[in-house]
């Protein structure tokens, strides 16, 4: 086999894990925040303070992008310069949130936690198997092919649910919170990445197939 073929294979392999690797670990504080917060509002009374929840949305300034209606400090030079800020994250009182947002999220939680759990094990498990082969040099092995779509199909199964998710924080972000100089937007960031990671997967599935049914051919007419 070409070994840049193969180190090309590997590195691609590598890339992925790190990939997924970055999205569970950036996944981990927002868990674990949802957990705590979950946790002590379930021991709030109900005359305290209503639920308080950390959401996070993007938004534009109302007047346009680049248009910067905002000023921080700039700490080297002591002056104010202008800004914007794309995304925002905060800590809101959800008690007058529309019941049935919470009610969408808890049924999604319930349908859909442990698939996702799931596929992000199974996908760096399909990796380890196509990199193991690639370094065993059987990467035309058919089976490789249904790892790699196995793989685009987890991607995509993870694209679907966060889009899900970001539309229902979005829709409920604009019901809690309305800011000044910006408006509430849907915008796909991390989602995108996502999607280009499952195309390219499938591409080079399509690839691996072809190449496959060239060597099947070769050994033939050998």
């Amino acid at each position: 086999m070409n070994t840049r073929f193969k180190i090309i294979c590997v590195l691609f392999g590598v890339a992925y894990l790190y990939f997924i690797g970055v999205i569970f670990i950036q996944g981990i504080p927002d868990m674990k925040a949802g957990f705590t917060e979950g946790y002590n509002s379930s021991h709030r009374s109900d005359t305290e303070i209503g639920k308080i929840k950390t959401v996070e949305f993007y938004v534009n300034p109302a007047s346009g992008e680049y248009s910067f209606p905002d000023s921080v400090l700039n700490l080297k030079t002591g002056s104010k310069i202008l800004a914007e800020f794309p995304l925002v994250k905060t800590k809101v009182d959800i008690s007058q949130s529309p019941r049935w947002i919470s009610v969408v999220l808890l049924i999604f939680s319930l349908i859909f936690a442990f698939p996702l759990l799931f596929v992000i094990v199974f996908i760096p498990l399909q990796i380890f198997k196509v990199i193991r082969s690639v370094v065993k040099n059987e990467i035309f092995d058919a089976r490789n092919v249904t790892r790699i779509r196995r793989i685009g199909y987890s991607l995509l199964f993870i694209f679907g649910t966060e889009v899900f998710v970001n539309i229902i924080t979005t829709i409920e972000a604009r019901a809690l919170v309305s800011l000044e100089n910006y408006r509430i937007v849907f915008k796909m960031e991390d989602e995108l990445s996502t999607l280009l990671f499952a195309l390219v997967t499938f591409m080079f599935a399509e690839i691996l197939k072809i190449s496959h049914a060239m060597k099947e051919e070769q050994d033939l007419t050998i």
